[in-house]
């Protein structure tokens, strides 16, 4: 962002990503979070539980969210305060899934803005698999906010 003149973002914008998941994602999650449970990384034990085949690590979904925050709604130079995810249903490999965030609300501090933002995560079926309320530090030097 340096050089850049301020983003300007009015409540209701929104920004969206997809990413289609595979068995090779949900491993290297895995590996890099310490994260080996059985339910996303063996197709045996997770053939027992509850969803019958591996599934995708919720928080790995839900970081679609924080990736659209963090790179496009408001955008680079934002620091996550809060994030508050509920995992609604499950996503499998293969499966592509669609991050949308809307910036609802803003508070507007002396150097800062604290934005709200509401984001949600939908499969390819558009069946919304997680949902979540956020909070964003926004430094008025990267941001103007016109309401």
């Amino acid at each position: 962002m340096d050089g850049q003149e301020k983003r300007v973002l009015r409540i209701g914008d929104s920004a969206e990503l997809t990413k289609e998941f595979t068995s090779e994602d949900i491993d290297r999650f895995a590996d890099l979070t310490l994260d080996d449970n059985g339910i996303h990384t063996s197709a045996e034990l997770s053939a027992r539980g509850i969803f019958r085949r591996p599934v995708v690590h919720g928080v790995f979904v839900g970081s679609l969210i924080s990736s659209v925050m963090g790179t496009q709604l408001p955008g680079h130079g934002t620091v996550l305060q809060e994030m508050n995810c509920r995992y609604t249903n499950p996503v499998y490999p293969g499966d592509s899934v669609t991050a949308k965030v809307v910036l609802t609300d803003v508070d507007e501090q002396e150097r800062y803005y604290t934005a709200t933002l509401e984001g949600t995560c939908t499969n390819q079926d558009g069946i919304v698999v997680a949902e979540a309320a956020c909070r964003q530090l926004m430094l008025k030097r990267f941001f103007e906010v016109l309401k």
